[in-house]
């Protein structure tokens, strides 16, 4: 049995770390706006040239390394993709723009997922080959992020000064920001409480889906790629008309209140694996909204402001919850079994999406 990486002895403030350093690849964006798009080019590189070497590395902490490089730089990137976006494109085609494509990446979710979990039972090592195919189609896309046009930058004036001391100005950045912007405030706590749920019950998930439901690749594959897909492909463009009718906060307690959904399925698995499916579907469904709202959040708060100070507090939130909720959550997994943890999960969303109504 394959049990998470959570039972290896990783101190908890690697998430943490990760995610500074992923918030302050972008800080200087606010000072230095002619460095957008080398910014996104250069994490984009960085975050997958370590699955290159994955076929002639065969050390699993080289792929425990790898995988945290992607997650360092694939975030890091996010203040200057959205911030690029924001100013070639006004909000509603960018809004549209952004959920097609995400859509259409899960259309291939779906596609994939047909045969990989498939192919994993059967080929254990073929992920080996499909992580450094991925890393190669990837990299591809640099040259056409090259020639992405920029049109003139507008300076920021609502900003602090900037000081001498380098490491402590992107904190005062974002202290500034969250005192005076109480409605960006609000939605962070929101966010934070929803998410913090979700990932205190992710290290109960592989071990509830091994110990108890004696899932295989294909199993898994087929309800995450498959299921969860359907959910993002038939629900993507509802979330996203739902921006214009609907307040963000609301939204948001939608979203977290769909993510609470995922939980509660899963607790009636044992008797059909029809609610794994079902699971899935409702992961989909929020997870949709979730992606979009994450991701757009910054260019919706920030108007006719740099937008990349904004998402640049969306890296820096989902790192600190990711060094406390997973580790919590693993002591929970030690103390008792998976259930109550899943139980406490479904608590704290329902509590999150209280909070923001």
């Amino acid at each position: 049995k394959v049990y998470p990486v959570l039972n290896l002895v990783i101190p908890p403030a690697v998430p943490i770390l990760i995610s500074f350093f992923s918030f302050y690849w972008s800080s200087n964006l606010l000072r230095e706006r002619d460095k957008l798009l080398t910014n996104l080019m250069g994490a984009w590189v960085l975050a997958r040239i370590p699955f290159l070497c994955l076929p002639f590395v065969h050390n699993v902490w080289f792929l425990i390394f790898a995988a945290g490089v992607y997650q360092l730089f694939s975030r890091a990137a996010i203040p200057s993709m959205m911030e690029i976006l924001k100013l070639n494109m006004k909000k509603k085609p960018r809004e549209k723009l952004f959920s097609r494509l995400y859509v259409i990446s899960f259309i291939e979710s779906i596609v994939m997922g047909l045969f990989v979990g498939k192919l994993l039972d059967m080929h254990e090592q073929a992920w080996l080959i499909l992580f450094f195919l991925a890393a190669i189609l990837s990299l591809i896309s640099i040259f056409i992020q090259m020639k992405i046009p920029l049109p003139p930058l507008m300076i920021d004036n609502n900003i602090l000064p900037k000081t001498s001391n380098r490491f402590m100005q992107p904190i005062k950045d974002c202290l500034y920001l969250i005192r005076s912007r109480p409605d960006f405030a609000h939605f962070q706590w929101g966010f934070m409480i929803g998410g913090f749920g979700l990932m205190f019950i992710t290290p109960a998930l592989n071990i509830y889906y091994v110990d108890t439901l004696n899932l295989t690749h294909h199993h898994l594959a087929m309800a995450r790629y498959i299921w969860m897909g359907v959910g993002v492909v038939c629900s993507s463009f509802i979330w996203q008309k739902s921006l214009d009718k609907i307040s963000l906060n609301r939204i948001t307690a939608y979203i977290i209140l769909g993510f609470s959904f995922f939980p509660f399925a899963l607790l009636f698995a044992n008797f059909s694996l029809f609610w794994i499916n079902l699971a899935f579907l409702f992961y989909g469904i929020a997870q949709a909204g979730s992606h979009l709202i994450w991701n757009l959040s910054g260019t919706l708060f920030a108007k006719n402001e740099d937008s990349s100070k904004f998402s640049g507090i969306n890296v820096l939130m989902v790192g600190i919850r990711g060094a406390i909720a997973p580790v919590l959550g693993g002591l929970f997994c030690d103390l008792f079994t998976p259930i109550p943890v899943l139980i406490i999960g479904i608590a704290i969303c329902l509590s999150g999406s209280i909070f923001m109504l």
